[in-house]
């Protein structure tokens, strides 16, 4: 019988009782009312009960695992976005077990927003956001008119004068189904890449333990340490000019990590191409790209940042290598793929284009080998990194005779900075250099960067950089092939 059929049972007793119908009916009026008075204080107390759990509940309130290194802050709250109601057991249950409230997910920032199960064993579902974006303005003066390509080819130089969102960046991430099951997905757009939005990374990952992990799906090939670190993390507005030269791309494949020792990594790769990204299948010849990183910081911890803005009180080292063998094939007419079309001869020719080696001929079938080393170091406000690149292209096949056998192309670059002051602004120099059989290019640039809220995500950064004669075409850095001028950069960037 509900609570209100009883109340209704117990009101018409005593009304009964009231006139005088039955002494017994009284009486058994007075028991139904002392048992609901019972019955109503006793849910009283089991709701205050839960409230005192609820108010006690460290999931809603609790204080970071070292509040010293975190300065003693103020509690982290965390807002459950899904729970199970009360269980109200039937009459049919021959076990009632007791009420009970449990509360699956929370709500909470880190380094994102994210939805995260209590207890995740039992509910391996999590999901977070986060996201940066960079708005750029580029103005270039040029000190030549045109470039005339190992082809023959003749093009104009522009100057420059514009806004543009560089990389509005949308980053899902979490895991499913099993606690050592990641997934992660990056979304791209950009206002020189006509406003498109790629998907430019995403992958599943199996976490075999702390320090194992095994990814399929489409990464970034391992090919340069500044590469792989991310750009939101360069010391001036983008990558150095050597960097963007020899770097290969993203590709779709299956990528191992490990942990080497106590201050070691190791990521090895096989994928379908050097750069295989935004190219369909169709363009992707039948070879495989095999590359490889390692890594060794022997003070410790380096981190993924180049500039030292946390003035670390004791120095960091990184020394680090990375290989990359990538084989390109034409199709079967002889034609050059999209997959190789990505690189060029040192004075900025695309090596697939029609008489890029020779008048008439064009090349369709290369192997390429780059080895990189690099170095970066970083104490008291002071940083310094580098990085060394050779690169073989061998093996040519084309449509005709060739004046070489392979190519052989190297270059370096040479950076450094100061934080003037602490977590507020750091001054940085750059130097950059390419050189092959096809002439030898380089720049000079020097910039600051401003920290204006007390963090890192939040950065306006002023360079200026002097060309030699780009040889790479990149929208991303605004540099383009054949550039020989002053580049301005000034850029806004955030990230959450």
């Amino acid at each position: 019988m509900s609570w209100l059929s009883r109340t209704a049972a117990a009101a018409l007793l005593v009304g009964s009782a009231l006139t005088g119908n039955s002494v017994f009916a009284q009486q058994s009026a007075q028991d139904e009312l002392a048992e609901i008075r019972a019955q109503m204080a006793a849910q009283q107390a089991e709701l205050q009960e839960l409230r005192q759990k609820l108010e006690l509940q460290p999931a809603y309130g609790i204080r970071p695992a070292d509040p010293a290194a975190c300065g003693g802050g103020p509690e982290i709250y965390r807002l459950p976005v899904c729970y199970d109601y009360f269980y109200e057991p039937s009459c049919c249950d021959d076990a009632k077990p007791p009420k009970q409230h449990v509360m699956k997910w929370y709500t909470t920032y880190d380094k994102g927003f994210v939805i995260r199960p209590f207890n995740p064993e039992e509910n391996p579902y999590e999901i977070k956001f986060g996201g940066w974006v960079q708005l750029r303005y580029n103005g270039f003066a040029r000190e030549e008119d045109s470039w005339t390509d190992n082809a023959g080819v003749t093009r104009p130089i522009r100057n420059r004068n514009e806004f543009e969102v560089e990389r509005a960046r949308l980053q899902i991430s979490g895991y499913a189904i099993d606690p050592r099951l990641s997934y992660f997905i990056q979304l791209d757009g950009d206002t020189d890449g006509a406003d498109t939005v790629d998907f430019f990374d995403y992958w599943w990952a199996w976490e075999f333990n702390d320090d194992q992990q095994v990814f399929l799906g489409k990464r970034k090939v391992p090919g340069s340490r500044q590469w792989i670190l991310s750009a939101k993390h360069t010391r001036l507005a983008d990558r150095p000019m050597a960097a963007d030269f020899f770097r290969p791309g993203r590709t779709v494949g299956i990528f191992g990590a490990t942990k080497v020792g106590e201050n070691g990594y190791f990521e090895a790769m096989i994928g379908d191409g050097y750069r295989t990204e935004n190219v369909p299948p169709s363009a992707i010849d039948d070879k495989l790209t095999f590359a490889a990183t390692n890594y060794w910081d022997p003070f410790g911890d380096f981190g993924s940042k180049l500039t030292d803005y946390d003035w670390t009180c004791d120095p960091l080292m990184r020394i680090g290598h990375s290989f990359v063998y990538s084989p390109n094939a034409g199709s079967p007419t002889g034609t050059p793929l999209d997959e190789s079309d990505f690189i060029r001869l040192s004075d900025g020719t695309r090596l697939t284009s029609a008489g890029a080696l020779a008048p008439g001929v064009t090349l369709s079938e290369f192997d390429v080998y780059l080895y990189t080393m690099d170095f970066a170091y970083m104490w008291r406000g002071f940083s310094f990194d580098a990085e060394y690149y050779m690169r073989w292209i061998q093996n040519l096949q084309a449509n005709g005779a060739l004046p070489v056998e392979n190519l052989y192309q190297h270059g370096y670059f040479v950076e450094g900075g100061y934080f003037i002051v602490p977590k507020k602004l750091d001054f940085n120099l750059r130097y950059s250099y390419v050189s092959g059989y096809y002439g030898n290019r380089d720049e000079y640039a020097a910039g600051f960067n401003l920290y204006p809220c007390d963090t890192r995500n939040l950065k306006l950064t002023f360079d200026v950089t002097k060309v030699n004669g780009s040889p790479l075409n990149n929208t991303s850095s605004g540099i383009l092939v054949g550039d020989d001028g002053l580049l301005f950069r000034t850029q806004f960037q955030a990230e959450y």
